[in-house]
């Protein structure tokens, strides 16, 4: 699933509901004459939703052609929802590993496995994102540092 800004949509919306009209491809002047949008907006939408893998643009002829219009989508307001939208994700995310971490060391995972699977895995965040994601997860009762004799350690 991949999770876009309202005004992404609306130009996803415009391509699928003229597929009959445009069915390969469509002008950068095309959408931004019926969305009435500047160039400049209209290029960063299509930007990120070539990042998105939903079209490609060729920005010499100014020509947008379709990927894959019929991935699963969510839709956000802003960037700035999509941002957090993003952090609760990460989050769950690194819930996900570190339950499946917890599960495989028998209960108890070693802090520094944790940290590390965190950092260098599958999520490659940032120390402070590390540290951010785990103390939130403590925060919400989900993980539970304990000190044990031989070493600092993550539970459920």
């Amino acid at each position: 699933m991949q999770i876009i800004t309202k005004n992404e949509n609306k130009i996803l919306l415009l391509i699928k509901n003229n597929l009959t009209k445009y069915p390969e491809s469509i002008s950068y002047d095309t959408i931004r004459e019926i969305l009435d949008m500047s160039e400049t907006e209209v290029v960063d939408l299509l930007k990120s939703l070539e990042d998105k893998k939903f079209v490609y643009v060729d920005s010499s002829d100014k020509i947008v052609t379709y990927n894959d219009l019929n991935q699963e989508v969510k839709t956000v307001e802003d960037k700035s929802a999509l941002k957090k939208y993003m952090l609760n994700k990460t989050e769950e995310d690194a819930y996900e590993i570190i339950k499946q971490l917890i599960e495989k060391y028998e209960g108890y995972a070693p802090c520094y496995i944790v940290e590390g699977e965190l950092l260098y895995g599958d999520l490659k965040l940032s120390p402070k994102k590390t540290y951010n994601n785990i103390v939130s997860l403590e925060n919400q009762d989900l993980i539970k540092k304990i000190k044990r004799v031989d070493g600092e350690y993550y539970t459920i």
